[in-house]
């Protein structure tokens, strides 16, 4: 990798943590987007000096969040893994987790004791179920268009 692949590796590291994911997650994740064929296990922790361990933990993740896909390899039980490039993918991973802090928030409007504290949330509330409806349509949109 050149120092600005790398420099981009380490940065994607470090916003996958804002995800709440470990920064091996997102320093495979960028490894993977980089790459113009799928890379095993042994090829992901070598050059990214890494576990094969963590690697395992992290491609797992990314598969579950659609962010990856896994390979085959003929003849052997080895997989190799790639990024996929959907934005629906990478949206439904933060969707997740955005309409877990929606139902909090509402659920915080439901306990607030204060009128003003209760119309304040349901209003942030209402807010982000608008924009996380508008971001999925969008994936929907853009998948369709690329598809």
């Amino acid at each position: 990798m050149t120092a600005a692949e790398r420099h981009f590796v380490e940065d994607m590291g470090r916003l996958m943590v804002a995800w709440s994911l470990p920064r091996t997650t997102g320093r495979v994740y960028a490894y993977l987007l980089l790459r113009p064929e799928p890379a095993s296990l042994d090829q992901i922790a070598k050059e990214l000096g890494v576990a094969k361990s963590g690697a395992s933990v992290a491609t797992r993740q990314l598969v579950a969040f659609g962010m990856a896909r896994t390979h085959a390899e003929r003849g052997s039980r080895r997989l190799r893994y790639d990024a996929i490039y959907d934005l629906q993918g990478v949206v439904a991973a933060r969707e997740a987790q955005t309409r877990l802090f929606i139902q909090r928030l509402s659920e915080g409007a439901h306990v607030a004791a204060n009128p003003g504290v209760r119309r304040k949330m349901t209003a942030m509330t209402g807010a982000l179920e608008d924009v996380v409806a508008q971001v999925t349509a969008l994936g929907r949109r853009r998948k369709v268009a690329s598809a």
